[in-house]
């Protein structure tokens, strides 16, 4: 009998009387529970680990990934190659940096591998002497994202563009921006997001590129000279939002929906800061510039729209670009002095900076520009 009034009700809710009356019972002592549908359930949990892909599980098949499970040599877990804890990094361990340094037209850029303890693991060189890169991001399907800012080769008619790079250097024009009137604030930072496209900040827009270059979609727009102007973008790699820092201390987030909030506008009677990169961390959202107090790395303060100092740095070096170790914590800058292109590490008790990487070419042609960290 009770099975036929389990049957009963449940063909009453797959008729439309959704009325809530409360769980179902099977079997002789009651101990299955069987829930009432409920259009307001949170996703299903398909790995039974408490956690649905809404509550933030990357990997619903698997019962070790989830974000309440620990990822340290103590559970086992700290070397399986999975993100076991779902905050964007595998394993848990930082391995080094990956750095792009520039050549003199002879020698090509190349893309370095640098190991934990600073030291080259690997290099890429690429297939085309002619090209000045600045900015980079992990390919999507391995090799790299780069983005030019001119060439060795005076007579190019393509400079300013995106190519992408194959693990071996070959390299593939994926969108040409060298004509002013369309891109009359050129090429910014560039950056990978998961959802399978890249991000490419032009000045006035932050845009969407597809992997084989067939669209550049917009995705924000902005005048940079009264209200934003787009620099470099960074991406919560669990979340999918976007971070899109200005060039005088703007910022903005674009949600995984596409809706744009921008929490710093440009004050042009009142500009108090230059950046010159953006990052972010599991604690926050970070860049790298300088204000009336000179050079330093700061944190975006979401209550208060405005970014407060980190740590301060005086050095005789020109910094460039800005990575964080999470694990360890710290900070990257890649810089050029006056002999050596250097990575330099940056205490976040102090903002004391000892050399990291030092490049062994010593010119000031092969300067290191954009890095992104090893897990």
């Amino acid at each position: 009998m009770r099975q036929h009034a389990l049957i009963a009700s449940l063909l009453l809710v797959a008729c439309g009387d959704k009325t809530d009356d409360g769980p179902i019972y099977n079997g002789e002592t009651g101990d299955t529970y069987v829930p009432w549908p409920d259009d307001t359930a949170a996703g299903i949990d398909e790995d039974g680990d408490g956690f649905t892909v809404e509550d933030g599980d990357c990997d619903d098949a698997d019962v070790y990934v989830n974000p309440g499970w620990p990822e340290n040599e103590a559970e086992g877990n700290a070397a399986d190659g999975k993100d076991n804890d779902c905050d964007g990094y595998v394993d848990e361990s930082f391995r080094g940096l990956v750095v792009l340094q520039q050549g003199d037209g002879d020698d090509p850029a190349r893309i370095v591998g640098v190991d934990d303890f600073g030291d080259t693991d690997w290099e890429v060189l690429l297939d085309d002497a002619t090209l000045i890169p600045y900015f980079m991001a992990p390919g999507l399907e391995g090799g790299w994202l780069i983005g030019t800012l001119g060439s060795h080769d005076g007579a190019a008619e393509v400079t300013i563009a995106l190519y992408a790079v194959s693990p071996e250097g070959d390299t593939t024009l994926l969108w040409d921006l060298s004509d002013p009137e369309v891109y009359e604030f050129g090429l910014g930072g560039v950056a990978a997001h998961p959802d399978g496209y890249y991000l490419v900040c032009t000045g006035d827009t932050v845009s969407a590129l597809e992997p084989d270059g067939s669209a550049l979609t917009p995705l924000m727009t902005s005048d940079p000279e009264a209200d934003f102007y787009s620099f470099d973008v960074a991406v919560d790699g669990v979340t999918g939002e976007i971070g899109v820092f200005g060039i005088f201390g703007e910022f903005a987030l674009i949600s995984p929906e596409g809706a744009v909030e921008v929490l710093r506008p440009l004050d042009p009677e009142n500009i108090e800061y230059s950046v010159w990169s953006g990052i972010k961390r599991a604690d926050g959202w970070y860049a790298g510039g300088n204000s009336a107090s000179g050079w330093q790395v700061m944190r975006f303060n979401l209550t208060q729209n405005d970014w407060a100092q980190k740590i301060s740095f005086d050095e005789e070096w020109t910094p460039h670009f800005l990575e964080t170790d999470d694990v360890n914590g710290g900070f990257f800058v890649s810089s050029t002095d006056a002999t050596y292109p250097i990575v330099w590490r940056l205490s976040e008790d102090d903002g004391s900076a000892a050399p990291f990487f030092r490049s062994p070419y010593e010119d000031f042609d092969y300067q290191l520009w954009d890095l992104y960290t090893r897990y």
